[in-house]
């Protein structure tokens, strides 16, 4: 557990306030922070072919992930790959009052499914290994209905040369309509669940994937800003979010925090503003303060902006998307439910548990909150001036962390202090961070904005 975690709770519970408070209507649920240290490329596309930015896709693509204290944060694992791997573990199976009646009209019909089986392996075919649940009969239908789509009653939309299957495969229908219906239910869908695991693995333009490169493509997203509209939004100053902290009462042991409208929060001494320059090692402020010293510090997002954005749903014939929420429903409501016929997971890679609800591994965020990089302006007084001075002064590259919990800059993002001053009558230092402006330095595919948080889809 992190000794701020108070802290980091009292400091996001105002920051989702805030949010809330900035951007009425345009929240599509609760906002929640979450870290994302490597930021939102808002080149969403670029270059004169107006490819897709795989950065930009890469970020919507993440799941989020609550640790045991409630803090989230945008995580490494991507969603298509979960879902795909989740969808592979899954099959739509029958109650076991459905199949023991299936199994009862199979039963009846054993020779017609003999003659089945015989004719469709020597039609070139080959049973599918694990043999799925329903048997090879199922596994007759799964084949051909993801071939030829669904089997009719006549087998009519097979090919004629497959004339032995489709006189074989009619008779069995005929014999027993009953099961031919529960079959063609079954095949039917998991044709379904294969486009799914198919548009995720594979993204084409044939499935809605977005084109990244001359020859590559992403898993697609729905209601995509374009790059110029987020330019417009993160470059209007009057979109800003502030919040403001302060502190006193310090001792050997550590500090009292004030956090606006929150309340008192007491925090170790060590880590309160540590500052890396490019000219010295790691430094700590907490190296220049006395039981006299107390601070302000106050953090500006401007340009906060929003990015509502939904994985392409799969769409009904199965050709477009590949976010199947109506699987996902299923296999949360029927897994280990014997009397529910329906998406079900299958093995034990997967839970219901890990899963689905409030830190389920399948959220993601369906709306980002993102800003300019923030600016920081801090000051503090009663403190030893001169040895300050000695340490920290103005610079162009450096990386900030407030409280433990609050990283700004980085090797590849830099951000700058660009004013120090200092007053030793009054025993002060004012300092202000910012990151540098990289309009016209960084292309536009690499230029980052800084993620806030946003509205989190739970599964």
């Amino acid at each position: 557990m992190s000794t701020n975690l108070p802290l980091q709770k009292q400091f996001n519970q105002l920051l989702s306030e805030k949010a809330a408070s900035a951007l009425p209507g345009k929240l599509d649920g609760k906002f929640v922070a979450a870290a994302c240290p490597a930021g939102f490329n808002y080149g969403i596309t670029y270059g004169a072919n107006a490819y897709y930015n795989e950065q930009t896709l890469s970020t919507l693509n993440s799941t989020i992930q609550t640790d045991k204290d409630g803090i989230v944060s945008v995580s490494a694992q991507k969603l298509s790959d979960l879902l795909r791997q989740v969808f592979k573990s899954t099959a739509f199976v029958f109650s076991k009052a459905t199949q023991k009646k299936l199994n009862e009209w199979d039963e009846a019909a054993e020779a017609q499914i003999a003659s089945v089986l015989s004719a469709f392996t020597d039609s070139g075919f080959h049973f599918t290994d694990p043999v799925p649940p329903g048997g090879k009969i199922a596994d007759v239908f799964n084949q051909l209905t993801e071939q030829y789509g669904p089997v009719t009653e006549t087998c009519d939309n097979l090919p004629v040369y497959l004339t032995a299957l489709k006189d074989a495969l009619a008779t069995y229908i005929e014999m027993s309509n009953q099961a031919y219906q529960l079959h063609s239910r079954a095949s039917q869908a998991t044709a379904v669940l294969n486009a799914a695991i198919q548009n995720a693995t594979a993204p084409t333009a044939k499935n809605g994937g977005l084109q990244t490169g001359d020859a590559s493509y992403y898993v697609a997203f729905d209601k995509l800003p374009t790059a110029n509209q987020l330019i417009g939004s993160l470059g209007t100053g009057s979109n800003a979010l502030k919040i403001h902290l302060s502190g006193d009462s310090f001792s050997s042991s550590g500090c009292k925090v004030h956090v606006e409208g929150k309340g008192d929060v007491h925090i170790p001494i060590v880590g309160l503003l540590n500052i890396t320059a490019s000219h010295s090692s790691q430094v700590d402020v907490s190296e220049f303060t006395s039981e006299k010293t107390n601070f302000s510090i106050d953090i500006t997002y401007p340009g906060l902006t929003t990015v509502g954005v939904m994985p392409l749903s799969l769409s009904s014939d199965n050709k477009l998307g590949w976010y199947a929420v109506n699987i996902l429903r299923e296999i949360q409501e029927n897994t280990g439910n014997d009397n529910a016929d329906g998406y079900k997971l299958l093995g034990s890679e997967f839970s219901v548990e890990s899963l689905f609800g409030p830190k389920g591994r399948l959220n993601f965020l369906k709306t980002f909150v993102i800003s300019r990089e923030p600016t920081i302006d801090v000051v503090f007084k009663e403190v030893n001036v001169a040895e300050f001075k000695k340490h920290i002064h103005t610079d162009n590259s450096v990386k900030v962390k407030l409280f433990g919990f609050i990283s700004l800059g980085s090797v590849e993002h830099s951000y700058t202090l660009d004013k120090v001053d200092s007053n030793e009558s009054e025993r002060s230092v004012t300092m202000h961070f910012a990151a540098p402006d990289v309009s016209g330095t960084i292309p536009l595919n690499q230029q980052v904005a800084f993620v806030l948080g946003g509205v989190p889809a739970y599964t």
